[in-house]
């Protein structure tokens, strides 16, 4: 078991607003079961974040929604990402760094994490392993430039 007093070496100068990528983009309320099934998919994971005006109201927490739901006898094309997305989230500022992330994950039990700015818009959403690689990265490229 990690020992939790000790932080994670060299990344807590590293904020998660320097590791974010928006492209992926969060789900809405009103898009279809069917949507998140295959955006998911495509990223290959079973977390995504949900947003209203950009806002985070909520998170798509299994994977395969739309062959779950189709498995119960619910229309995917029709289901509403709103009526199946979670409204107990756990979430990260942008501005926090990526130690404080790590902590947070592992202390929480949490597979993928994600992050916002201050006004609650969506930034990204890492999952813990991205986290680790990400923030581990500038210091392996800064680290072989002073070679």
């Amino acid at each position: 078991m990690p020992d939790k007093s000790k932080p994670t070496p060299k990344t807590t100068d590293i904020t998660l607003k320097a590791l974010t990528d928006e492209s992926a983009g969060a789900l809405h309320p009103d898009d279809s079961v069917h949507t998140a099934g295959k955006r998911m998919r495509e990223h290959d994971t079973s977390k995504w974040p949900v947003a209203e005006d950009h806002k985070l109201v909520g998170m798509i927490d299994e994977k395969n929604p739309d062959w779950k739901a189709g498995g119960r006898g619910h229309d995917p094309k029709t289901g509403k990402v709103g009526d199946i997305m979670s409204k107990d989230m756990v979430f990260c500022y942008e501005d926090e760094d990526c130690a404080y992330a790590q902590r947070l994950m592992e202390e929480r039990g949490l597979s993928y994490l994600p992050v916002v700015d201050r006004d609650m818009r969506v930034v990204g959403i890492f999952s813990r392993e991205e986290i680790q690689a990400k923030a581990q990265a500038p210091l392996q490229d800064a680290e072989s430039t002073e070679d």
